[in-house]
C-alpha cells in the first residue's frame, strides 16, 4: 500500500510534515515539528528529566536512560511506515524538547501503533491532546486505517484522553495490567 505524499522522498525526512505551532490550555505554545538525528542530545535531556513515573508510563518498565541505540532510534525514522514529531520551545539551535510522539506501522499494513510523552513540566497544559490529534491526522492522511497504543491500565490521564478523542478502551494481550485503545482512522475521519 502506498502512503500519500511520499512518492520520491529522498533522505528528507521532514518531507511532508509541516511544523506547526500549537497554543496550550494555559497560554504557553510550542512548535510541533519531524523529529531529526541532530535532536539527540536533547531528546536525551528530556527523557532524563521525566519523572520515574513518566519514564515507566511511556516504556512500560523501569528506565533510566535510553541506550544509545534506543536513542539513535528515537531520533532516526524508518521512511513512510513510521512519524515521530516532537514538540520544542525556544529557538535552534537551542531549542528544548518538551515532548514527544510517534507511530510506527504494524505488520498488517492497516494500523500503526502510537506512543507520546510530554514533559512533567507540561502535563495539564493540552500538549498530549493537541500532539495526539496532529499526529491522528498525519496518519490519516498518509493512508493508515488504524491507530493504536498499549497504555497502562494505571494511567488515567492517558485513558481519558484515548476516550475523549474517539478510541476504544479494551483489553490487550498483555494481561490486565496494560489495555489497548484503538481508533479507527477512516470512520473517524468521516465525522471530522
Amino acid at each position: 500500500m502506498k502512503r500519500a505524499g511520499h512518492a520520491g522522498e529522498t533522505g528528507n525526512r521532514e518531507a511532508g510534515f509541516a511544523p506547526v505551532r500549537v497554543a496550550l490550555r494555559d497560554g504557553r505554545s510550542v512548535m510541533v515539528r519531524a523529529i531529526r538525528p541532530d535532536d539527540a542530545d536533547a531528546m536525551r535531556a528530556a527523557l532524563d528529566d521525566l519523572s520515574p513515573e513518566a519514564r515507566y508510563s511511556r516504556f512500560m518498565m523501569p528506565l533510566k536512560q535510553l541506550s544509545p541505540v534506543l536513542l539513535e532510534r528515537a531520533v532516526r525514522v524508518a521512511g513512510e511506515r513510521e512519524r515521530a514529531l516532537v514538540a520544542v520551545i525556544g529557538e535552534s539551535p537551542a531549542e528544548t524538547v518538551v515532548g514527544g510522539a510517534r507511530y510506527a506501522g504494524g505488520p498488517d499494513d492497516e494500523a500503526c501503533e502510537f506512543a507520546i510523552t510530554v514533559a512533567d513540566g507540561w502535563r495539564g497544559a493540552g500538549l498530549a491532546s493537541r500532539m495526539l490529534k496532529v499526529l491522528i491526522a498525519d496518519a490519516r492522511a498518509r493512508g493508515w486505517r488504524r491507530m493504536e497504543g498499549y497504555v497502562l491500565a494505571s494511567n488515567r490521564a492517558m485513558l481519558d484522553l484515548a476516550r475523549r478523542l474517539g478510541f476504544e478502551v479494551g483489553a490487550s494481550e498483555e494481561g490486565p495490567s496494560v489495555k489497548l485503545v484503538r481508533l479507527d482512522l477512516v470512520r473517524a475521519g468521516e465525522d471530522d
